[in-house]
């Protein structure tokens, strides 16, 4: 027989909190002390959400999954904040416009010394702030900069790539664990899944970066746990505590939405320091190669575009093929994830072989069409190529100044690279601070007048061998450290093929007829390990340009005399 309490206790939990109130009060009038403490307790209950597990299943069964069940966190999202410059309620400065906070309670936990020092930063933004010299953000400030970012996911890794400055962050969710003795802007991520919230680990930080413009900063014992939950199809709740002992006195919170950016079908690039290397003329316009500014000479370059078609493979290569067993998807694609070396031969000193000499390592040679191995290059740029080899135009390397290195140089530099792939993607996240992105959904290319470091990718299989079309380049990149040339007319073809499980084979042929008389195709074995991709600070710890500018200085001192 069920007694009355229980039947009340039946009927409490059925209401809402001012239903309650007033039956708890009907209660003390009909049934005495005894029932009015049950439906106390039975209240709170109510009130923290313990009595929810509908609205929390029709949550769970709304959020996209992948194939093995996981929240499926793929995509492009962005903040609606204002935290990147300042985590707390503040209002407008110069440069800073006012926002909310983001904190968990009333303040950040500053040590005395450290509140003091968080002032100092403040008053002198401009001149320490390390965004200021385009340095990486650091974790967590780059989760929420004003700038799009995209997620790609699989079992054992997910990937971050950034607009701001082609940065990116390569999460483990294997079960591995923190690198030992290294520290990185970017911190060493490790994930774990707890239910249908990703966990995220971030240790191994350097002291070098800041939490917002206002001068939250941090040393290098910070650690990090990241939590992401989906909360619908299009929201991520983020949320981070914050411990540094060194710092603050104690753990604290940040949380903050995410939102799938549903109109954006590409993360582009904001290239940091080459913007504002471009605008204070450190970095020169090559009126040959970059892609024009005059409105009549873009319309020639659209009309080149226009003209070039995808090149075929050369019949020298056509026994590249799969000689052994190849890592395979589920979907039954060749599986190319992980972390590959280029076995490049000093392709990044030259693509075609040559002798080493007091300046420049030897090259093996890398052009396997022409079949001499020669580049053919118009007269123009052949004068070009031999005057970039004087020492004064080091200076005009695009890669001595830390910039990205383009397509395909990118491929063959003396840097590992990691790739992410998944059945919509396959992403390149190069050692050297930059990457790729492959869309494999059949989408066109860019506006024309769109125009990139790395290019607009887009990729398809044929057979087991991924082809990617990259086009609307800047042409203000060079091929290698000789300053063999490439221009905004460039159009790569790259053909991606697993020969065996420690071996792919990376093939690219270059279409560019302002530079070239006809399309050339470089091949290069990338070797598999089983590694870590680390961290290559260029920018933030590059000593090499000031003499590269004093030498280029000197010589133009001397050529005026």
């Amino acid at each position: 027989m069920i007694s009355v309490a229980s039947v009340c206790v039946i009927s409490v939990v059925r209401l809402n909190k001012n239903e309650l109130r007033a039956k708890i009060s009907t209660m003390l009038r009909t049934h005495g002390f005894l029932l009015a403490l049950i439906a106390s307790v039975v209240m709170p209950a109510v009130s923290s959400g313990q009595t929810r597990p509908a609205a929390q299943t029709a949550r769970s069964s709304s959020i996209p999954r992948l194939a093995d069940g996981k929240p499926n966190l793929q995509g492009i999202w962005q903040v609606r904040n204002r935290a990147a410059y300042d985590l707390r309620d503040h209002h407008s400065h110069y440069g800073m416009p006012a926002g909310g906070s983001v904190i968990d309670g009333d303040d950040i936990p500053y040590l005395p010394a450290a509140a003091v020092k968080r002032a100092e930063n403040f008053r002198n933004r401009k001149q320490l702030d390390p965004l200021e010299k385009c340095y990486m953000p650091g974790v967590p400030r780059i989760m929420y900069m004003e700038h799009p970012f995209q997620i790609f996911q699989t079992a054992s890794h997910l990937a971050m790539t950034f607009e701001w400055s082609s940065v990116y962050r390569l999460l483990y969710t294997d079960g591995s664990r923190h690198a030992d003795g290294i520290d990185f802007w970017m911190g060493d991520s490790r994930g774990r899944w707890e239910g249908d919230t990703l966990v995220v680990d971030v240790r191994n930080h350097n002291d070098k970066t800041w939490f917002d413009m206002a001068g939250d900063f941090h040393s290098g014992a910070l650690h990090l746990v990241e939590r992401y939950t989906l909360t619908d199809a299009n929201t991520i709740d983020y949320e981070v505590t914050v411990e540094d002992p060194q710092v603050f006195a104690r753990p604290w919170k940040m949380r903050m939405p995410l939102y799938r950016q549903t109109g954006m079908k590409r993360v582009l690039e904001y290239q940091c320091q080459a913007e504002l290397e471009e605008a204070n003329g450190a970095f020169e316009r090559d009126q040959r190669t970059w892609y024009p500014d005059d409105p009549a000479k873009q319309r020639e370059a659209t009309a080149i575009a226009a003209s070039m078609a995808m090149p075929p493979r050369p019949a020298s290569l056509a026994g590249k093929t799969p000689t052994g067993q190849v890592p395979r998807r589920p979907d039954g694609k060749p599986d190319l994830t992980g972390y590959l070396q280029p076995d490049a031969g000093g392709a990044n000193y030259g693509l075609q072989r040559h002798a080493s000499d007091f300046l420049t390592p030897a090259s093996r040679g890398v052009v396997v069409d022409p079949a001499d191995g020669q580049l053919p290059m118009q007269p123009w740029a052949l004068e070009e190529r031999k005057n970039r080899e004087k020492p004064e135009r080091g200076y005009d390397d695009p890669t001595a100044h830390c910039f990205v290195a383009g397509v395909p140089r990118s491929m063959y530099t003396p840097s590992p690279y990691f790739f992410v792939q998944t059945p919509e993607y396959v992403v390149m996240l190069f050692e050297r601070m930059s990457w790729r992105i492959i869309p494999l959904d059949g989408r066109a290319h860019l506006p024309d007048h769109v125009r990139l470091w790395q290019g607009d990718s887009v990729g398809h299989w044929e057979g087991d061998t991924l082809v990617v079309d990259t086009t609307n380049f800047n042409g203000k990149t060079w091929l290698n450290e000789i300053g063999e040339i490439v221009s905004h007319a460039e159009r790569v073809t790259e053909r991606i093929t697993a020969l065996d499980a420690q071996t792919v084979q990376y093939e690219a042929t270059v279409t560019d007829p302002i530079v070239y008389t006809k399309p050339w195709t470089i091949a290069v074995p990338l070797k598999r390990d089983k590694q870590e991709v680390l961290e290559v600070a260029c920018h933030e710890d590059n000593q090499d340009l000031q003499h590269l500018k004093d030498v280029r200085d000197a010589a133009r001192r001397g050529n005026t005399r």
